[in-house]
C-alpha cells in the first residue's frame, strides 16, 4: 500500500549553486524555509525582471519511518520553475525540465538507514528549450519549489494515476478506467477492484476485473461496467463521484488510488457549446496564476481562492489557465463550484528549436495525464499561444492529445488570421475593439469567424482574448479610463451573447500581474485585468459580477466616485452603473432627478448595464453629493451614498478566512481599503498600513505597506507547527487616528497532510 508524506516544511535554502554543494553539508550558510518558496520574494513594482533568474539550492534532511523500510520511494515534485537536478546522498538521481509540470523520481536506491540529504539544485533562468521561454514572453515565471513536494512509499506494484474513463449517454455512463502502474519485478496476473461512490460517500458500484501486470510502466485499461441513474456535473450542480481502484493478488492489497470525477458530455459545435446536450453561453476570464511578493508560491487555499473569486464573485462560468498547467488546488475548486476550465500547455509566440518541441510535446502528455479526471476542463489547447503556423509540430501535439483523451477536443490559441486549423476548435485572440473610438465611422467589436479563420464554412471557434493590453487601467487611474475599460468589455460580451458562431468569449484577464520590461507598464506590471493584483475589483469586473440572477444576488456597482471635479466639464454625469436590478433611480442636487433603465447598447447581455446621462445640473450649482437606489420587482433593494463633503473616516479591513492549518504552510489574503463617513472607497487616500503578526504567522512581503488606489492587499502565512493555537494580525493606518485593527487566528493540524 502507498503512503504519501509531505515534504513542505523544514527546508535550508541559498541563492547560488556550486558543485560541491549536492552533499547538502554547510548548512550554517542556508537559511530555513518551508514550501511553497520562490527562489527571491519582489516589490509590488519596479523590480528587474531577472532578479530570480539564478541557480539556487534547495536542502532537505530526512529519516525513513521504521515502518517504511523495506519499501519503495518516490519522490514527487508538483512545480519547480523551470528545471532541476537532483540529487539523494551526493549522488545524482534525475533532472526535470519545465516549470509547470508534476514530476517525479524514484530514489529507492539512494535511500540510507539514518539522516538522508535531498538536495536539488533549481535553475530559475529562461532556457530557450524550455517552454514558454524562448524570447520575451509577457509574464514573469519567477522561480524555486513554489509547489508541493511529497514522498511516496510504496510495495513493488505502484498505481502512479487513475484514468476514469468513460462514455456517457442518457444518463448512463459505461465506466472503464485505466490503470497507470508502475511494477518492480516479475510480470503476474492481479483483481483490480473498483469502487464508485457518490457525493455522499455511499457505494454505488463496485465490481472487479483481471488484469496482466508487467515488469516496468504498464496502462491497463479494464473492461466496460455500466452505471445507472447517475448524476451529471454541471455549471449548476457540479456533482463529483469518487473512483477507488485497489489492486489484489489473492487477499492481499497491493496498492490502491483514488480519484474524484464528474460525468459530463461535452460538444463543441460550429452554433455553441453544448454541456449534457444543453447549450451554453461561455463567459469567462483568463488567470494568471502569480501574486505579489511570492510570485507563484502561495498555498493551495490562495490558489482556491482564486477560483472562488471567479465563480462566486466575479459569476463567470469558464476560465482559461493562460499560459501554463495550474495546480491541482485551483482545478479541484473548479470543479467543486462548476468552473468550466480551457486548460493550456505553457507556451508565449515563439516555437524553439528540436528540444523545445520535444519537452511542448511532454508537456501535453503531462498536462492531460495529470489532469484527466477533472470534469471541470472541456477542452485541451495544445498549441503554444500566439505562435505561427507549424503544421508537422502541431500536428504531432494533435495527435498526442487525442490518443491520450478522445474525450476531449483540442484547440489552440492564434492572433494571426488564416491559421490552419489542425485542431477541432479555432481559438482566435480577438482585440479588433482597439478601434473603438475616433479613429474609424463605425465601432468594431468582435470579428466575424468566416473572417479570421479563411474558411467557407463555420467551425467550432472560441474568442480566448480581447481588452487587455488594448486598454490598460491602473486602479489609481481616473474615473474616465476605469469606466471606459468597463464598456468595453461590456461591449464585447454583449457582442459575444448575441452571435450564434462561436463558443463563447474570455477576457483578458482576471487579475493584474507581474511582467517583463518588455510589455505592461513602466513599473513591470500588466494593468491589463478587470480586478487588480490584489484581486480587487476595478469597475470592470461589475460588467461580469451584475450577470447573476437577481433572485440569487442582488449586485448594483456604479462605476463613479460622484464626485463633480473628476469628470470634464465639473460634471459627475454620464456615469454607468453595473446591476442586475430593473432600474435605479438617482438622486443629485437635493433631488430625484429620474429612474433610469438598462442601456439597449448592451441589450443582449443578460442583465444590461444601466448609463446615467442625463444631468440637469449647472457646473455651478451647489454640489450636494447623491445616492443611486436599485429596484427590483418594485421594491429597493440596494442604495449607495455619496456625500458632499467626503473624507477619510476609517480603514476598513477584511480577512478572506479566519481559520488556517498549521501541518504545512497555510495562507490567506487581507484587505485594507480607506474609506469615508459612507463607506465608499477612497481611490487617491496616499494612505499607509503597518501589519503586525504574532510569532506563528508572518506577513508575506513588506510589513509596511503603500496603499494602490486607496486599498491594499496582502497575505499572512502560517509557521508550520502541528499545534492547535490562535495567531493575531494587527493593522494600523500610520498617520490617522483611525484605531488599530486587530483579528484573530484559529490555527489548526491538517488531518489530511501526513509530515516527514
Amino acid at each position: 500500500m502507498s503512503e504519501r508524506f509531505s515534504l513542505n516544511p523544514d527546508w535550508y535554502f541559498k541563492e547560488s549553486f556550486d558543485e560541491g554543494d549536492t552533499a547538502g553539508q554547510e548548512l550554517s550558510i542556508y537559511r530555513k524555509i518551508d514550501l511553497p518558496h520562490t527562489v527571491k520574494e519582489l516589490p509590488y513594482n519596479c523590480f528587474s525582471h531577472d532578479e530570480t533568474a539564478m541557480r539556487s539550492s534547495y536542502v532537505r534532511k530526512l529519516t525513513v519511518p521504521e515502518e517504511c523500510r523495506g519499501k519503495r520511494a518516490i519522490l514527487e515534485f508538483m512545480g519547480v520553475m523551470a528545471r532541476y537536478e537532483l540529487y539523494v546522498n551526493g549522488q545524482f538521481v534525475s533532472e526535470h525540465r519545465g516549470g509547470y509540470s508534476r514530476s517525479r523520481a524514484e530514489i529507492t536506491g539512494y535511500l540510507k538507514d539514518g539522516e538522508n540529504t535531498i538536495f536539488v539544485m533549481v535553475d530559475s533562468s529562461e532556457d530557450p528549450q524550455i517552454p514558454p521561454f524562448g524570447k520575451t514572453i509577457d509574464y514573469m515565471c519567477f522561480g524555486g519549489i513554489y509547489r508541493d513536494v511529497n514522498l511516496i512509499f510504496t510495495e513493488e506494484t505502484f498505481i502512479e494515476d487513475i484514468l476514469a474513463r468513460y462514455e456517457m449517454e442518457d444518463g448512463r455512463v459505461s465506466l472503464f478506467p485505466e490503470i497507470r502502474i508502475d511494477h518492480f519485478g516479475g510480470a503476474f496476473d492481479a483483481e483490480a477492484v473498483v469502487t464508485v461512490r457518490d457525493a455522499d460517500r455511499q457505494i454505488v458500484k463496485r465490481f472487479s476485473r483481471f488484469v496482466r501486470i508487467k515488469s516496468g510502466h504498464s496502462c491497463p485499461v479494464l473492461d466496460r461496467e455500466s452505471l445507472e441513474d447517475v448524476h451529471p456535473w454541471n455549471i449548476d450542480n457540479p456533482y463529483l463521484y469518487e473512483v477507488s481502484v485497489e489492486l489484489m493478488c489473492g487477499d492481499r492489497i497491493l496498492d490502491r488510488k483514488s480519484v474524484r470525477t464528474g460525468f459530463r458530455t461535452v460538444s463543441c459545435r460550429p452554433d455553441g457549446f453544448y454541456l449534457n446536450g444543453v447549450k451554453v453561453k461561455l463567459i469567462g476570464l483568463d488567470r494568471h496564476q502569480s501574486f505579489p511578493y511570492a510570485g507563484y508560491a502561495m498555498p493551495e487555499r490562495c490558489q482556491r481562492a482564486d477560483a472562488e473569486i471567479l465563480k462566486n464573485e466575479l459569476h463567470v462560468n469558464v476560465v482559461r489557465t493562460s499560459h501554463y498547467l495550474q495546480s491541482e488546488g485551483f482545478l479541484d475548486r473548479c470543479d467543486e463550484l462548476g468552473l468550466l476550465v480551457f486548460s493550456e500547455i505553457p507556451g508565449w509566440g515563439c516555437i524553439g528549436d528540436e528540444n523545445f518541441k520535444a519537452n511542448s510535446h511532454q508537456d501535453i502528455q503531462d498536462m492531460i495525464i495529470t489532469q484527466y479526471n477533472h470534469p471541470g476542463i472541456f477542452i485541451w489547447s495544445i498549441r503554444i499561444n500566439e505562435s505561427a503556423d507549424d503544421d508537422e509540430f502541431y500536428a504531432k501535439s494533435n495527435e498526442i492529445a487525442h490518443d491520450l483523451d478522445p474525450s476531449r477536443p483540442t484547440t489552440g490559441v492564434r492572433c494571426i488570421k488564416h491559421s490552419h486549423l489542425l485542431e477541432d476548435v479555432y481559438a482566435y485572440n480577438d482585440f479588433i475593439h482597439r478601434t473603438h473610438e475616433v479613429k474609424h465611422y463605425r465601432e468594431l467589436v468582435l470579428v466575424n469567424q468566416q473572417a479570421v479563420t479563411g474558411l467557407d464554412y463555420k467551425v467550432p471557434f472560441i474568442v480566448t482574448e480581447y481588452s487587455g493590453h488594448v486598454y490598460p487601467v491602473k486602479p489609481f487611474d481616473g474615473e474616465e479610463r476605469k469606466l471606459r475599460q468597463a464598456q468595453i468589455h461590456a461591449l464585447v460580451q454583449n457582442a459575444n451573447y448575441a452571435r450564434n458562431d462561436a463558443l463563447g468569449a474570455i477576457g483578458w484577464c482576471a487579475f493584474d500581474y507581474q511582467t517583463h520590461g518588455d510589455y505592461g507598464s513602466g513599473d513591470k506590471i500588466c494593468y491589463h485585468g478587470v480586478s487588480d493584483i490584489f484581486r480587487v475589483p476595478k469597475y470592470a469586473a461589475y460588467v461580469y459580477s451584475s450577470q447573476v440572477d437577481p433572485e440569487e444576488e442582488i449586485v448594483m456597482e456604479p462605476c463613479t466616485l460622484l464626485a463633480r471635479g473628476e469628470n470634464d466639464d465639473n460634471k459627475p454625469i454620464p456615469f454607468m452603473v453595473c446591476t442586475n436590478c430593473d432600474y435605479v433611480e438617482v438622486e443629485l442636487y437635493g433631488r430625484s432627478i429620474g429612474k433610469f433603465f438598462p442601456s439597449l447598447v448592451y441589450c443582449s447581455l443578460p442583465h444590461p448595464p444601466i448609463m446615467v446621462d442625463e444631468d440637469p445640473g449647472h457646473w455651478a450649482d451647489l454640489w450636494k453629493g447623491g445616492t443611486v437606489i436599485g429596484y427590483y420587482k418594485g421594491k429597493k433593494v440596494a442604495r449607495r451614498t455619496y456625500p458632499r463633503n467626503a473624507y477619510l473616516a476609517d480603514l476598513v479591513v477584511k480577512l478572506d478566512d479566519t481559520r488556517l492549518h498549521n501541518t504545512v504552510a497555510d495562507a490567506t489574503r487581507i484587505v485594507a481599503t480607506f474609506v469615508d463617513q459612507c463607506g465608499n472607497p477612497l481611490p487617491y487616500y496616499n494612505g499607509i498600513v503597518q501589519v503586525e503578526t504574532s510569532n506563528n504567522l508572518r506577513v508575506v512581503g513588506p510589513e509596511i505597506i503603500a496603499t494602490v488606489g486607496g486599498h491594499i492587499g496582502f497575505w499572512i502565512r502560517t509557521k508550520p507547527t502541528g499545534r492547535e493555537e490562535t495567531g493575531a494580525v494587527t493593522v494600523r493606518a500610520l498617520n490617522t487616528k483611525i484605531p488599530e485593527k486587530q483579528f484573530m487566528i484559529k490555527l489548526t493540524p491538517d488531518p489530511g497532510v501526513r509530515c516527514l
